[in-house]
């Protein structure tokens, strides 16, 4: 009778919530679908990496593990999908974002060599495979493949530095979606380190490195399933900024009358309309308000006023925050509350805004005024 370990308990958990995730995932409605499109794809191709590493090792056959073969092609893939996944997460873009045809030629290229195996007989096969003359091919495969984890690896951390540095310009308020991301692309970073090791002492020093190798890279997909899949059920609609083209020019400069008749309908929506309340204020949602464009309300911020979007907004949170604490209020209610009254979505941003503005904490802050 086969016997099954833990590993294989695993795998089938990873192959059965690869493809639940993945069904799941087209189900939902209002999301960021763009996104969980290509999440959807890169689920199924988890799962059909799993299937296959569990059928390699339990299924005697000859022909099975030579099937891997073909199965290893989706290393090729996870690199470019896993980048398309990320800059559609943080972007919105229309088209929809999909990386050029070149980017897949590794992968179409090993299905070519796939194909070429499939004319030598099974027999001539394993004779060329266990008399080593196959681990040339091999080397190639597992080298390059390693090489386009790490080129899109470090593309998409670049993708989300540059988020980062744009995203004040856009939003109010800071995004867990950061928190995520960073979260997925920091595993899967030491794991191509340690995988890069292994390649590097196997190959080179002959002495194979115990916690890491190829297959690894196999056993450890369900992390990444369950990870990934279980937070994009669970998330919000996630506010996507713009990917700008270029930069303002010149020419898109405001005039002078312009400028005072912007910094009018700004100040009307700050003082009157106290939009700054709004806890998940957007730049374009405030534009619309006073009927202009993106791009110019971001340049009358940044060049008149001397400040991102984030910044300016918060500013005028801390201010109302100061105005309650001047009341007393704090008497009464805690810092959290009075700073989601005033328009703040998490402790964190909340902090961090008034540290900005002030050079210390609400609560030191507050005691320096208790000591005056």
């Amino acid at each position: 009778m086969q016997s099954y370990s833990f590993t294989d308990l695993i795998l089938f958990l990873g192959v059965s919530q690869g493809v639940f995730l993945s069904l799941s995932l087209r189900l939902l409605h209002n999301r960021n679908k763009p996104a969980n499109k290509m999440l959807s794809i890169l689920l199924l191709i988890a799962a059909l990496m799993l299937f296959a590493r569990m059928s390699a090792f339990r299924i005697p056959e000859d022909w099975v593990w030579r099937f891997g073969i073909l199965i290893d092609t989706v290393i090729f893939l996870f690199g470019p999908f896993t980048y398309t996944y990320v800059r559609r997460l943080l972007y919105r873009e229309s088209p929809d974002f999909h990386l050029k045809w070149w980017h897949y030629m590794p992968a179409c290229l090993h299905l070519l060599y796939y194909f070429a195996t499939l004319t030598v007989p099974l027999a001539e096969f394993n004779t060329l495979y266990f008399s080593g003359k196959l681990y040339l091919m091999f080397f190639i495969v597992e080298g390059s493949g390693l090489i386009s984890f790490i080129f899109y690896w470090i593309k998409t951390i670049l993708l989300v530095r540059r988020y980062r540095g744009e995203a004040p310009d856009q939003l109010s308020y800071n995004q867990a979606i950061l928190r995520f991301v960073l979260f997925l692309l920091l595993p899967l970073g030491i794991f191509m380190l340690l995988w890069g090791i292994s390649f590097t002492t196997t190959n080179f020093l002959g002495k194979p490195f115990p916690y890491a190798d190829y297959v690894t890279m196999w056993v450890s997909t369900p992390a990444f399933i369950y990870v990934v899949g279980f937070f994009s059920l669970r998330q919000p609609e996630i506010f996507r900024i713009p990917l700008p083209k270029s930069p303002t020019s010149k020419k898109d400069r405001l005039k002078p009358e312009q400028i005072q008749k912007l910094q009018k309908r700004l100040q009307y929506y700050i003082s009157e309309e106290k939009v700054f309340l709004m806890p998940e204020l957007t730049l374009k949602e405030l534009a619309e308000k006073m009927n202009t464009s993106s791009n110019n309300l971001s340049w009358l911020l940044n060049q008149v006023y001397q400040a991102s979007f984030y910044d300016y907004i918060n500013r005028h949170r801390i201010a109302a925050f100061l105005n309650k604490i001047d009341r007393k209020e704090h008497l009464q209610h805690t810092l959290l509350a009075l700073a989601m009254d005033v328009g703040f979505n998490s402790k964190s941003t909340f902090n961090k805004a008034f540290k900005n503005e002030k050079g210390t904490t609400p609560s030191a802050y507050i005691k320096s005024l208790n000591v005056a």
